[in-house]
């Protein structure tokens, strides 16, 4: 995921962004390697600072994890058949990770 693609997801769930940082591709891949960010989901994993935490965010194989055990949010925030947790949820496209993101973002303190 692009740093842009990762903002802009963000900014369209309302969640304001104070800082954001790369993190390394937790699953082997290489962004020395041509063509790594044009081919996803080998793309660059993002740890993305919020009003309430930390939120780490990348694709992994087929998915995009998102985790926010670093928030105090302890909530399963969607009833989809994926992988999830009162932490972190599984996306198969980025427009079911906007609307985790949005779900998340109704959770956090106004």
């Amino acid at each position: 995921m692009k740093r842009k693609d990762c903002e802009a997801l963000f900014t369209l769930a309302g969640i304001e962004v104070l800082k954001i940082k790369p993190l390394p591709d937790g699953y082997g891949y290489n962004p020395d390697d041509s063509g790594y960010f044009e081919k996803p989901p080998r793309c660059v994993w993002w740890f993305v600072k919020t009003f309430s935490g930390w939120i780490e965010i990348g694709w992994r194989k087929r998915v995009i994890q998102i985790n926010w055990e670093d928030t105090p949010i302890r909530k399963i925030i969607t009833e989809d058949d994926v992988t999830k947790s009162d932490t972190n949820v599984h996306a198969w496209n980025m427009e079911d990770a906007l609307k985790y993101l949005k779900t998340l973002r109704s959770e956090m303190p106004r």
